[in-house]
């Protein structure tokens, strides 16, 4: 190595090594002065033994490389950051649009209930003696609300004890603040239909009996129509349901559907199941609602799962038979189903809604949110994973608008109450009495050990975005099938189904559920603890 290449990389001195490198202006060392700095370090280890100096200068060699890839890495982070800047300044234009459209339509909202309710107002007006009067509010609005989430008014309240005391002090007032309660739609397209369920008598809030109260089924007329639906490829099922399709019809008269499927295997046993009907293509499933009365199924809670899958809007009583490995939903024993069937079409009987989840996909082209795909209904849960990628799932999650969480783990569980006892409770989540309306929140291993599950009220709607800037598509499941690709800029909108699902109960409904999860889980099944000391006496 000549002396002039050698003074300008390293000088030596008293067993001393110093080695110095050109520094630009910003305050980085450039890659390519790191690399003459590192070749000049591996000449001198080459040509220059000098005795003692070995290991500082491969420490050397080893720190300018360990800077040469921080570089790397700070530059990588400088365009994922700008990647990432440019996406939220997207999604931030897209938001405030979306909030100005808002605010134009609650305008126009206003204007219009302003010119057909003319003069009236909900607010409070003061009387000449300066006392609180609510003006009377018209018959012809009293489903109305009068302002965004339903808080009408402010009211007076006479004292009526105080009118009839013996100071004779008439004109004392209670004031007692009053207000009308009624719920809140977004917009006229909104798929929130709410019964009414909260009154108020007197400022005091009282609600009705709500559907986590237990119902009971009474008939009003003979049902005449069954549907009776199999699990496939069972031997002892076949059996079974060929002996209740000739008890149901010859003992009391019934009309009996079956699935084709099921139709010619009976006609093959024999040709006296002739009586039997069926439908022939999807058109004629749309309308089965309208012709059952009952729905028998004879399986486990795969089979319930399928009667479910078959109706798309109002579904008819089930009465579900245990003939699978759990029954979570399946409370009956198929050896005595004369007694229960005998019970069922006598009535009454206790029923469980089930609650069904609404899901649609909105892709990414899409021009609103209401530009989505044929709606998905699931009695169980809808299940967001990575797939077959290796890469974690990236969620966004939103409630109503409101932003929720970023999901980065295995997927995601949006789960009915139902399904609480399914993949849900796999996956970390609590069991959730099936009466009690909500939606399950559950993620599957997720990326934080803060992250645990929560359970959303049945009217909200949960919105599952895929970023932009996720590595990898997300799919999505429905009750374990109708399987979808959720590509970088779709979302899935899921919110509680108008229509639930009625199953007979064997008892009542908590009775059947807390038995379910004895029998079918060994809930806290355990030895009792012996006792060996002293008693108390």
């Amino acid at each position: 190595m000549s002396p002039s290449k050698l003074d300008s990389t390293a000088s030596f001195g008293n067993g001393d090594a110093s080695i110095s490198c050109s520094k630009p202006e910003n305050g980085f060392v450039d890659s390519l002065s790191l690399f003459h700095s590192e070749k000049a370090v591996e000449e001198l280890l080459q040509q220059t033994p000098v005795e003692g100096m070995d290991e500082h200068l491969i420490e050397f060699s080893e720190a300018l490389r360990t800077v040469a890839k921080a570089l790397r890495r700070a530059a990588e982070g400088k365009a994922s950051a700008q990647a990432e800047a440019a996406e939220w300044k997207r999604r931030y234009e897209l938001e405030r649009t979306r909030n100005i459209q808002m605010e134009r339509q609650a305008r126009n909202a206003e204007r219009f209930s302003a010119e057909h309710n003319g003069d009236f107002d909900c607010g409070r007006v003061e009387n000449s003696n300066n006392q609180l009067v609510q003006k009377n509010e018209p018959d012809g609005h009293s489903e109305k609300g009068c302002m965004k989430h339903g808080i009408c008014s402010h009211e007076v309240l006479r004292d009526r004890e105080s009118d009839s005391n013996s100071n004779g002090d008439h004109n004392k007032m209670m004031r007692k603040a009053s207000f009308k309660l009624s719920w809140w739609c977004k917009g006229e397209n909104g798929d929130q239909h709410k019964h009414d369920i909260v009154s108020f008598e007197k400022g005091n809030i009282t609600t009705a009996e709500r559907s986590s109260k237990q119902i009971s089924l009474k008939w009003e007329s003979d049902p005449q129509t069954v549907l009776i639906l199999t699990k496939p490829n069972s031997v002892s099922v076949r059996i079974l349901c060929a002996q209740m399709v000739r008890w149901l019809k010859e003992k009391k008269k019934l009309n009996i559907y079956v699935e084709p499927r099921v139709r010619v295997e009976l006609l093959t046993e024999s040709s006296d199941f002739n009586y039997v009907q069926t439908w022939k293509d999807d058109g004629e499933i749309l309308l089965l609602h309208t012709k059952v009365d009952l729905v028998i199924t004879l399986g486990g809670d795969g089979t319930v799962l399928w009667a479910a899958s078959m109706f798309k809007g109002p579904v008819p009583p089930i009465v579900p038979f245990s003939l699978g490995s759990l029954g979570f939903m399946t409370p009956f024993h198929s050896e005595h189903y004369k007694e229960c069937l005998d019970s069922v079409l006598r009535g009454p009987i206790s029923i469980t809604l089930r609650h069904r989840l609404l899901c649609r996909v909105v892709r990414d082209a899409a021009k609103n949110e209401y530009d989505t795909e044929e709606p998905i209904l699931v009695l169980n849960e809808v299940t967001i994973d990575r797939g077959i990628s290796s890469y974690l799932t990236n969620l966004e999650c939103y409630c109503d608008n409101s932003f929720v969480t970023c999901v980065q783990g295995d997927g995601l569980i949006l789960s009915t109450t139902s399904g609480s006892t399914a993949y849900s409770l796999a996956a970390g989540g609590s069991m959730v009495h099936p009466q009690v309306p909500g939606i399950l929140f559950t993620p599957i291993c997720p990326h934080s050990l803060s992250f645990r599950p929560l359970i959303l009220p049945e009217h909200v709607t949960v919105r599952i975005v895929v970023p932009f800037n996720s590595r990898s598509p997300a799919w999505a499941s429905f009750d374990g099938k109708d399987r979808k690709q959720l590509a970088a800029g779709d979302a899935l909108l899921c919110s509680m189904a108008p229509w639930p699902v009625p199953t007979a109960c064997q008892v009542d409904s908590t009775n059947d559920f807390l038995r379910s999860i004895h029998d079918g889980l060994h809930w806290n099944l355990r030895k009792t603890q012996s006792f060996d000391g002293p008693r108390d006496l």
